[in-house]
This record gives structure tokens, sequence and C-alpha cells, in this order.
């Protein structure tokens, strides 16, 4: 796995247990495990993404977002087609959305193969075109 992929999945780790945070009561021993989970992640992620990833939290965007039907879920706005394909063919890669500035990943609907294979699709023939016939001029 390489190294913007590992990034991404514990970005989405980190978010996950942020989440599950805000749901506990501080006085809890479940709240002290998860924070000592989260502090785990965050000594393993470059500090310059942390920065990113808590500027957005701390205003209470979303940090990061999947994306469902070329849509980014952190905005809501629709993805530009050469963006979803950057996606769809390097989805190890840490990507930002262009419009909110949240980092973006495929959802897991989106990043497995076609339900199609190649034997299932069928060509479709194209209509013939009548030839043209020129006379001459007399």
């Amino acid at each position: 796995m390489n190294q913007a992929a590992d990034v991404l999945k514990r970005l989405r780790k980190l978010a996950e247990f942020d989440a599950e945070l805000r749901k506990l009561s501080d006085q809890t021993e479940e709240y002290g495990e998860t924070r000592d989970k989260i502090d785990s992640l965050r000594a393993l992620l470059p500090t310059s993404i942390l920065g990113h990833y808590d500027g957005r939290t701390a205003r209470g965007k979303l940090a990061i977002a999947p994306v469902h039907r070329g849509v980014c879920g952190s905005c809501h706005l629709a993805m530009p087609s050469g963006r979803l394909s950057d996606l769809r063919r390097k989805p190890g890669e840490l990507n930002v959305c262009d419009n909110c500035g949240a980092f973006i990943y495929l959802g897991e609907a989106e990043s497995g193969p076609s339900t199609l294979s190649i034997s299932d699709r069928v060509p479709v023939p194209k209509p013939l075109k009548p030839k043209r016939t020129y006379s001459k001029r007399s």
C-alpha cells in the first residue's frame, strides 16, 4: 500500500473516532480509550494534513467526505468529470474537493468494478446510412 492510501485510511479512521468521541460522555472509560486511539492515529499522520483536518473540524465542517454518484459528501456539489475519472483511476491517492476543500474518496459502491463483465455487454449495431448517388448533369 502506498503512503497516500495509508494516510487516507488513517484519516477515515480518525474521522470515525472523532464522531464516536462526540457521542460519549467524558467521564466514561470508553471516552479515555477512544481518546488514546485518536492520539495514536494523530501521531502517525503528517502535520500538514493534520493542520488541514483540524482547521476544517474547528469550523464545524467535514474534513473527509465520500463521493457518491459524482457529488461531494461535504459540500453536496457535483464533481467535474475529470476529477471523478482521476478518483476512479487512482483510488489510493489523497484528493481534495475543488469546491469545499475537504479530503475526498470514492464511496465503496463506486470504487468497485462495474457489475457487467465484458461477455455480458452486447454491441449495439449502428444504423446504416444510404449511399449517395451522384448523377451527371447534362
